[in-house]
């Protein structure tokens, strides 16, 4: 019987983590965001950081329908980065396809990390590892993306060299069209030149996406 992906998430406790990650015993949240009703591509960014948790929490305690829970994290972080970023990026060139393409993100991608617990980068212990993501991704990603597929996810957007790296070595990536583009963080320059023929290519795939299943 086909689980989903709503009654994955109620899967993904820390009682249930690798035993030797650090971050299984700590109060840390994990970062659980919910799916839209239909699936089409999945956003895998790195790790939820600390500076978001009180945020989420919040919308998380207080807000009980999904879909606006998943509206208000999404314009609070990572989607609405990532549509800003290509949009900038694309200026005029996207004009004809904005609409669609910001139906695709909000309403039909699926938002998940490679690391699920917050981090914290003022901590030594509870900063970013990528020793521990992996553990995380092993644990919990990778069947996450085998679901997304069945509840009919066509493509990945993998944001950032660790995503990246760790999704070319999974035998799932040939199940669904993976779209490799820079975390669209401020700090982050490759966004700034816009000749970049990497991320312009990756944009236009993502693009036929759009196209494709966007009307």
């Amino acid at each position: 019987m086909h689980m989903g992906l709503s009654s994955f998430l109620r899967k993904i406790v820390k009682s249930a983590c690798p035993s030797d990650c650090v971050f299984k015993e700590v109060g840390l949240n994990i970062a659980l965001i919910p799916p839209p009703k239909e699936v089409l591509g999945v956003i895998i960014s790195r790790d939820p950081t600390i500076r978001w948790l009180k945020f989420y929490k919040y919308v998380m305690d207080e807000i009980e329908n999904n879909d606006i829970q998943r509206n208000i994290l999404f314009a609070s972080a990572i989607p609405y980065m990532l549509f800003k970023r290509i949009t900038d990026f694309m200026d005029k060139k996207i004009r004809d396809d904005e609409r669609n393409l910001f139906q695709l993100i909000f309403h039909k991608c699926y938002w998940t990390h490679l690391h699920k617990c917050f981090t914290d980068k003022s901590s030594g212990r509870f900063q970013f590892k990528m020793k521990y993501a992996k553990k995380c991704a092993n644990k919990w990603l990778r069947e996450e993306l085998k679901i997304a597929i069945e509840d009919g996810a066509k493509f990945a957007i993998a944001l950032g060299n660790d995503v990246q790296n760790w999704l070319k070595n999974q035998k799932i990536r040939e199940k669904f069209e993976v779209i490799n583009l820079p975390h669209p963080s401020g700090l982050n320059c490759k966004w700034s030149n816009t000749q970049d023929e990497t991320i312009i290519g990756a944009i236009c795939k993502l693009l036929k996406q759009c196209r494709s299943h966007v009307t």
